[in-house]
């Protein structure tokens, strides 16, 4: 384990944090505290070091803490901006917005794939990346954290990331869930609920990379009609892209009577 950070890696996080808008001077200002203790260097250094890396030097127990950091930062922002909703329909808020796909989003922003210290197995592993850059975020929030003893210093450049994907995720329908949205549809106006079928794809459809992994196809049925079909890599993610489907058909036919 070093002892101290290399001169060039401390320009690199003094880099990276600025764009995240913490400036240590003018944070300095905005709280004494951290002119008095400081960021710890080193434990953001270690956020940003992948245990494929180094088995002793890295940033799984930081991920750890920092999947706590995240869900609390997450839902204050939630309730102090989304307080008059429902419990369940923040849940569900708070579910996409900590997920992997968001927070490698939000690291895509800040690069943070430049800083992450990394083997070049894994950096070539494309399919594993969004899963390093979200584990390193987090692991970057519980260094902020635990440096500072103040929750401000995630939440000033987490929450407007926060509210730009919140408002994006209220627009859709029930949250991204289009099964939910199609049910909420069929039943609230004629009382009856959609059939999912099963039904063989089609390989001529397929490309070669779909060839190697399991493709599931289904159709969505409402009143003997076939409104949408869907495929994906599990009957999931193919009911919810032909409900999606569906969810639009049925609404066009629907406002045009």
């Amino acid at each position: 384990m070093p002892s101290t950070i290399d001169p060039r890696r401390h320009r690199e996080l003094v880099r990276l944090l600025d764009q995240m808008g913490l400036d240590q001077a003018k944070l300095e200002q905005a709280n004494p505290s951290v002119k008095a203790q400081g960021f710890d260097w080193m434990l953001l250094d270690q956020a940003l070091v992948h245990p494929s890396f180094s088995t002793t030097y890295n940033n799984d127990q930081l991920e750890f803490v920092g999947d706590s950091v995240l869900r609390l930062s997450v839902s204050l922002f939630l309730k102090e901006h989304y307080g008059d909703r429902k419990v369940g329909d923040l849940a569900a808020l708070r579910s996409h917005l900590v997920s992997d796909q968001t927070l490698a989003q939000i690291a895509g922003i800040y690069n943070l794939q430049k800083y992450v210290v990394v083997s070049n197995a894994a950096r070539n592993d494309t399919q594993a990346l969004r899963s390093l850059l979200a584990d390193a975020l987090e692991a970057l929030m519980a260094a902020l954290y635990i440096s500072t003893q103040d929750l401000a210093f995630v939440r000033q450049w987490l929450d407007p990331h926060m509210q730009k994907f919140a408002t994006e995720l209220l627009a859709i329908p029930a949250l991204g869930n289009y099964k939910v949205a199609l049910q909420e549809l069929t039943q609230g106006r004629w009382k009856r609920l959609p059939e999912y079928r099963n039904v063989d794809c089609n390989l001529a459809l397929q490309t070669s990379d779909q060839i190697k992994q399991p493709l599931f196809c289904v159709e969505v049925w409402f009143d003997d009609r076939c409104w949408g079909q869907g495929q994906g890599k599990s009957i999931k993610a193919a009911q919810q892209a032909a409900a999606a489907i569906a969810l639009e058909k049925m609404q066009a036919d629907t406002n045009s009577k």
